[in-house]
């Protein structure tokens, strides 16, 4: 008697666990299936559209402060659409970038007005387009076009009826072919060839030399070396973390050493609280020797010296120049097609 019932428990327990195991090995292969089918769809859909935007709004008061500026208001709109296509070896990427935010500020004591104004805190557009087909593993042949420029006029802080930039002046064009080497959170671009193209289109500065281009001319053109790294990574579920360098050296410059390099920098940091409401950092460095600002005395005069004509001219040299950010930004995100697990 025992025995029957040891062998009828040994039948039980081998049956439950054979059920169990095909009942795993059911479900797994169900899983292998919708991932299969996912992957299909994703195939069938080679376009990909996306947008996110921000808005940064940023306040100041203080009264009878020692040291402390006027109140002010600011604000500042981001911007950022993309659109990529992607089939078997082929890649198209597509990429705006706006930035652009003001500041007001006033003086609340009398004589009221004074002090007050309106004035630019950042103001950006930058476009780019990058085609590409997979040579091997990681690596594709590519080309790619960039535009920089900026929305609106820019003047002078010290006097706001001086017209210092506009749109497409300085405007910055870059053609080039290379070699792109793409990974999931990052991209490495470099081109031994290419054209990069200064335009100063306002006719305000057509007689003058700015931003590298010579008087009476619209637009300057150098041939040189570029590269381009890109970085995007969730640091954490609440933590992004994006990163952008861009060089360019000019072979043909008339400057020696690293003079002739043009770099671009820019690193932004998302700390999300909601879905909707993070905070924000962003640092960004640019360095270009055909940019020049003025040279001030102690006294705060701008000095002048005698240029090769004799005439007197204002003291220029170059900058690096450096700006940053850091404030409670509102914003909205959105990505078509939707994965099915969105």
């Amino acid at each position: 008697m025992k025995k029957k019932v040891f062998i009828l428990s040994f039948i039980f327990v081998a049956a439950s666990f054979h059920c169990a195991n095909s009942q795993e090995l059911i479900d797994i292969t169900k899983q292998a299936q919708e991932a299969r089918e996912l992957l299909e769809e994703e195939a069938e859909r080679p376009w990909t559209f996306g947008a996110g935007f921000q808005v940064v709004i940023s306040q100041a008061y203080s009264k009878n402060w020692v040291g402390s500026s006027n109140p002010s208001i600011g604000g500042q709109v981001l911007g950022n659409l993309f659109l990529r296509y992607s089939k078997n070896k082929f890649a198209w990427d597509n990429t705006l970038d706006i930035d652009y935010g003001m500041r007001f500020t006033f003086n609340p004591k009398p004589p009221r007005g004074a002090g007050t104004k309106y004035e630019k805190v950042s103001d950006e557009l930058n476009f780019k387009s990058k085609i590409g087909r997979q040579a091997v593993g990681h690596w594709y042949y590519g080309a790619m076009f960039t535009l920089k420029s900026q929305l609106t006029n820019g003047y002078d802080p010290d006097n706001d009826t001086l017209l210092t930039s506009a749109f497409m002046t300085p405007g910055y064009l870059t053609l080039s072919i290379g070699m792109d080497y793409k990974r999931t959170m990052w991209s490495w671009y470099i081109s031994p060839i290419g054209a990069k193209m200064i335009t100063k289109s306002h006719n305000r500065f057509f007689e003058k030399e700015e931003f590298g281009v010579l008087k009476n001319k619209k637009l300057y053109t150098a041939m040189g070396a570029s590269t381009h790294v890109v970085f995007s990574a969730d640091i954490h579920k609440k933590i992004n973390l994006n990163t952008k360098l861009e060089l360019f050296y000019d072979y043909l410059g008339e400057y020696k050493q690293l003079r002739n390099l043009d770099m671009s920098f820019d690193m932004t940091w998302m700390f999300n609280i909601t879905d909707w409401l993070s905070v924000s950092f962003k640092m960004a460095l640019l360095y270009d020797y055909d940019v020049k600002f003025n040279v001030y005395d102690d006294q705060g005069n701008i000095i002048q010296i005698y240029d090769d004509a004799g005439q007197l001219t204002d003291l220029k040299t170059d900058h690096l120049q450096f700006q940053e950010y850091l404030g409670l930004t509102l914003g909205y995100k959105f990505k078509l097609p939707k994965a099915k697990s969105e």
